[in-house]
């Protein structure tokens, strides 16, 4: 049977600097009154019938997945990507956390049916939904996806403002720089290695230029004509070993929040 999970959390920002994650939960539990007709010691109810069956089945599986350790792998996956933030003086609080069970949308599929069902808040409102896959090619697997503000929102909500947010796959959350990475899109911020070695790269200037790779390699330099090496700490970049952002992003991710989002929070 396929995984069926998914996390939805939504960040909405307040005040002058970035200001809450929203994630919702909601747990619902029935308790219902018991009673069984027993004679002589034996019950008479009859077999249970194949659909019920695979129905328990299906339960039993979301059961085992809404647990309490689950739901904390959230919180704390989302503490440490606020971290990352606050240097830039962007801080986010959390405020809940919604897990829904769907076979498509766990898996990448039906997009906009589920950030149309799920979505909170206006444009200044971080929406992250935690799949268990995204649909990618072999060659290029995705890990997560963000949207970057588009010029084209004048705060009347819409599909941009439904499609917009981040999904992330949910075997990631222990890898909070994924996270930390797709938000920084969120705020308009640029791979360090857009634009590979010419021109204007990703347009701040105290990122160096640089090529895509994944090596965590201090001395690495893919643009030896461009002034400075390899930023492979940057939260912007493709490794494992990222740690922050530069002045020039902080910069950058602050005033694109202001001027893109900040009014429809």
């Amino acid at each position: 049977m396929p995984q069926c999970d998914s996390y939805f959390l939504l960040i909405s920002t307040i005040k002058i600097m970035l200001k809450t994650i929203l994630f919702k939960a909601y747990m619902a539990s029935m308790v219902m009154g018991m009673g069984a007709a027993v004679s002589n010691g034996e019950c008479g109810a009859p077999e249970p019938t194949e659909e019920l069956i695979a129905i328990a089945k299906e339960m039993a599986l979301n059961e085992s997945m809404i647990s309490t350790s689950k739901l904390d792998n959230v919180r704390a996956m989302i503490t440490g990507m606020a971290k990352d933030f606050e240097n830039m003086g962007i801080y986010f609080v959390l405020k809940g956390v919604d897990y829904t069970v769907h076979g498509g949308w766990s898996h990448g599929r039906h997009e906009m049916a589920m950030k149309t069902k799920l979505r909170k808040g206006g444009y200044g409102a971080l929406n992250l939904y935690y799949v268990h896959s995204l649909r990618s090619s072999p060659d290029f697997p995705t890990t997560g996806k963000c949207n970057f503000p588009d010029p084209s929102y004048y705060g009347q909500g819409g599909e941009i403002l439904t499609r917009d947010g981040c999904t992330i796959r949910r075997d990631l959350l222990s890898h909070g720089q994924t996270t930390t990475h797709e938000v920084g899109h969120w705020l308009g911020l640029l791979h360090t290695f857009h634009g590979g070695c010419t021109g204007r790269g990703d347009l701040i200037d105290d990122t160096p230029a640089c090529k895509e790779t994944y090596g965590c390699d201090e001395n690495a330099d893919t643009c030896p004509e461009s002034p400075g090496k390899d930023d492979v700490h940057n939260f912007m970049g493709y490794n494992t070993c990222r740690t922050g952002f530069t002045v020039g992003q902080t910069k950058r991710a602050r005033r694109q929040y202001h001027y893109w989002r900040s009014q429809d929070s």
